[in-house]
């Protein structure tokens, strides 16, 4: 009987994820950034677009396994951005939610460490750039019960229209319970992210300079992983001031 390679799946499966999600998510607009914007106001524009474009795992909880260990995929995140509207001079379109896509590349190296490249290559329109990682260290996994535990340390940087700059980092400790087919996962910890916005006449700022902010908050995740051989679709909560809504399709070999 033919069978399909792994590169064939993972193709068949990306254009599946394509038709169902990506064509309705084209039909969003890219992120409308505020203009004139007072501190207090850079503030929480870097709270809602900084801390919602932070990387997301969005894989299953145990390690990759090893240097055998790859996975690769596809993930739309959506996020509430319907709060930019409001800031600074209030010309700004109202947009309800904001649609992101990622690829993530991620391999297993030794000692349950796994490393996850992600980027989201610039299209012009959508006028943003992604690139940013994940370095996970498994370092419980229970012999009989299926649970692990492991810490992440993230971080993303994105440029959004070459107006908006912003570097995001974070720390969280995740727990997780594997049950064949079906994996779950939560965790908390703490994300921070620094934003450069431009200035001048047509600028983000309400004077003729540039400035840099800076904000930080608890985060919290919660998520889950269905697969299908080697296969499998990875959705997940993550929770900063706004929640942000993940959905991945991939493959795991």
């Amino acid at each position: 009987m033919f069978r399909l390679g792994p590169c064939h799946l993972l193709l068949q499966a990306l254009f599946l994820f394509n038709t169902l999600l990506v064509v309705p998510a084209t039909a969003l607009a890219s992120i409308q950034l505020p203009t004139g914007m007072a501190k207090n106001e850079r503030l929480e524009a870097l709270r809602i677009i900084g801390l919602g474009t932070a990387s997301k795992i969005l894989s299953d909880p145990y390690p990759l396994g090893g240097y055998t260990g790859f996975e690769a995929g596809y993930s739309l995140e959506s996020f509430p951005s319907d709060n930019l509207g409001r800031l600074g001079s209030g010309i700004t379109p109202p947009q309800q939610n904001t649609s992101l896509s990622r690829i993530t590349i991620g391999k297993g190296l030794y000692n349950n460490v796994d490393i996850f490249i992600q980027f989201t290559p610039y299209m012009r329109q959508d006028e943003i750039a992604q690139f940013g990682g994940i370095l996970r260290w498994g370092f419980y996994q229970a012999p009989f019960l299926h649970l692990s535990l492991s810490v992440l340390a993230h971080m993303n940087s994105s440029n959004i229209g070459a107006m908006l700059s912003t570097q995001t980092r974070g720390l969280d400790l995740i727990g997780g319970v594997d049950s064949g087919n079906i994996s779950l996962f939560a965790g908390f910890g703490l994300a921070e992210s620094t934003g450069t916005f431009i200035g001048g006449p047509t600028g983000l700022t309400d004077s003729r300079f540039s400035e840099t902010e800076y904000v930080s908050h608890f985060h919290t995740v919660i998520g889950g992983t269905l697969k299908f051989s080697s296969l499998f679709v990875s959705l997940q909560i993550d929770r900063y001031t706004l929640p942000v809504y993940s959905g991945k399709l991939g493959i795991h070999f």
